[in-house]
């Protein structure tokens, strides 16, 4: 049986079929002294009526010795019994009637208690021992595992007997090695690409930088031809689209290598959403669009605001780019005792239903603005690191009356993430 592989159960099973063993090996015994005592008290009995029966009569004496030694038949049982049933002396009388009887069997209740009683509490404690070990060591398996999945990935199970519990934590500790083997490879992939990425970027800074200078040097030379005043203004634009394209694929590389920790400390939201769109005002006044910030009161918030700024930036420039002219861009930041949120809406162009659930999916670009201009990772950034710092976006738009995207960060001073 696949049972007695386990030695814990095994040694169980050995030790409850001992006690049992022993059980009824204890219990004959006390049947035997009981049948003992039993016979000696029936004794008693007889001579007591022997004695009683030779007063009353004492020429039948020999008779009285043959009624207790000789055959008896079943018509003497049958005479006896309408004999003594007359003075109630039958099977219904109550045992305190009977002396010897009710002595005997106060005598030997007491006993049967205490050896039953010990006998079912020896069985207890076995099963019990037995049941406190086993589950104490599965108690110790869930504190194990726990630590694996807070990140304590190299813990093993220490169990090195045999039996089905310690085939488990062998099969547990080769998971464990097994998922501490492809994270690790999954570290090493991450920084591969990070490196790659880093490396590919600063081997394109310098042919960009080269291209920039040429353009602007091109700019610089006195030309009425038309054609290349409008070629040199699109490359401008697209050699603009190329730095930021490199520039947020080495922030994105930088997130999924997992190397950045975030610096956090305390932060006034409002300052910073502030900076977010003064750094587009001039943009947003050529393309004449408008915008605000509305708060009731200053949010101080615990973020690393380099990255805080980055996301915001991204959110905010997603609606700039969203929006036409005479279009309104409105921040709205709200504070709760469990949840700070920041609103970025607008009444621009919206968003296409068929995009609503794709638009965080790095270098998505959707089918109905291919004419923007854009490299498909920004809102993808920006939902990374708000997740980075236990947060996470939502968005609501409708088609040619604007879209809203809400930024949910949980009150550290307030609750634990």
């Amino acid at each position: 049986m696949s049972l007695l592989v386990n030695r814990e159960a095994k040694n169980f099973l050995i030790l409850f079929s001992l006690v049992l063993f022993l059980g009824v090996i204890l219990f004959q015994v006390i049947a035997y002294i009981q049948a003992v005592h039993f016979r000696n008290e029936m004794i008693v009995h007889d001579y007591e009526i022997a004695g009683y029966l030779k007063q009353k009569h004492p020429e039948l004496a020999v008779d009285i010795q043959e009624a207790f030694t000789a055959d008896k038949l079943p018509d003497h049982l049958e005479t006896g019994k309408a004999l003594l049933e007359q003075s109630g002396y039958k099977n219904g009388i109550q045992l305190h009637l009977i002396p010897q009887v009710d002595k005997f069997y106060r005598s030997n209740k007491a006993t049967n208690l205490i050896f039953s009683s010990m006998f079912v509490l020896v069985i207890l404690l076995v099963v019990y021992l037995f049941l406190k070990t086993h589950y104490r060591k599965i108690d110790q398996y869930n504190n194990d595992i726990s630590k694996i999945m807070n990140g304590e990935i190299s813990t093993r199970l220490d169990d090195n007997e045999e039996g089905n519990l310690s085939k488990l934590a062998a099969s547990i500790n080769l998971l464990t090695a097994s998922l501490y083997t492809h994270i690790e490879k999954e570290k090493q992939n991450r920084v591969f690409l990070k490196d790659i990425l880093t490396n590919v970027s600063h081997q394109l800074k310098t042919p960009l930088s080269a291209l920039t200078m040429y353009t602007d040097i091109m700019r610089n030379e006195n030309t009425d031809n038309d054609v290349i005043v409008k070629f040199l203004d699109k490359s401008e634009k697209e050699l603009e689209r190329m730095q930021t394209l490199i520039a947020n694929l080495l922030k994105m590389a930088k997130l999924d290598a997992g190397i950045i920790e975030l610096n956090k400390s305390n932060h006034i939201l409002n300052d910073i959403i502030k900076q977010v769109a003064e750094s587009f005002e001039t943009r947003l006044s050529k393309e004449q669009k408008t915008w605000a910030v509305k708060s009731d009161c200053k949010v101080a918030y615990l973020c690393d605001r380099e990255w805080m700024l980055e996301a915001l930036s991204n959110l905010f420039k997603n609606a700039v780019e969203h929006t036409r002219a005479g279009n309104h861009i409105s921040v709205l930041i709200e504070e709760t005792p469990l949840i700070i949120k920041i609103t970025f809406e607008d009444n621009g162009e919206g968003i296409h239903p068929d995009d609503i659930n794709h638009i965080f999916k790095r270098f998505y670009r959707s089918r109905f603005s291919q004419n923007k201009q854009g490299t498909g990772i920004g809102l993808s950034l920006a939902k990374t690191i708000i997740e980075m710092h236990g947060g996470f976006i939502s968005v609501e738009s409708t088609i040619e009356k604007g879209t809203k995207f809400t930024v949910h960060l949980p009150n550290l001073q307030n609750c634990k993430v």
